[in-house]
């Protein structure tokens, strides 16, 4: 916390003087919450993506031959994904926005707040921070834009991500 002397708009540290939580301790607790939905979806692509068989087949009479032929993703594929999905939702959209804590930030502690109240999103709100972060994800695998919204809690005096925080109001504090 800060001390008495300390000015009211001190980067890092909110109004009432708790501070926010830095880059280092977000990154390590978004990487443990996806953790989970990235081995899902690493099994699902390594063991279900395609398959592939060969098969002997012939003309009539004649000479027979094999062909490989390759099916394209199966029911397993597409389960592991959405469970990974539905893990995502939970954890980062339902979980913590009823409690402010996902189960990284409860392992590292630290909580995510509305700015404006204090108290934690809500489902809503969470879902949407979560559909968002999913959307900084994506947007850091494709092209650099990505890495800005990865770096911005760096420079932010509030230590806000510029898309999913800034858009619902969250603020992430240490406990």
């Amino acid at each position: 916390t800060l001390s008495e002397n300390t000015p009211i708009n001190t980067p890092g540290f909110a109004p009432d003087g708790r501070p926010y939580a830095g880059w280092p301790v977000r990154a390590l607790g978004f990487f443990l919450d996806f953790l989970p939905a990235l081995i899902l979806t690493m099994i699902a692509q390594m063991f279900f993506y395609s398959s592939t068989t060969v098969v002997t087949r012939s003309f009539g009479d004649g000479p027979q031959y094999q062909v490989f032929e390759t099916q394209g993703p199966g029911f397993m594929f597409y389960l592991l994904y959405l469970i990974a999905i539905g893990y995502w939702f939970w954890n980062k959209g339902f979980l913590e926005g009823t409690t402010g804590k996902s189960l990284a930030k409860r392992f590292l502690g630290y909580s995510t707040y509305d700015e404006a109240t204090n108290q934690p999103l809500g489902v809503g709100l969470g879902m949407l921070r979560a559909l968002l972060v999913y959307l900084e994800l994506i947007l850091i695998a494709l092209c650099g834009l990505g890495l800005i919204l990865w770096f911005w809690p760096l420079w932010d005096a509030k230590r806000q991500a510029i898309l999913s925080d800034r858009t619902v109001r969250a603020v992430v504090f240490k406990d």
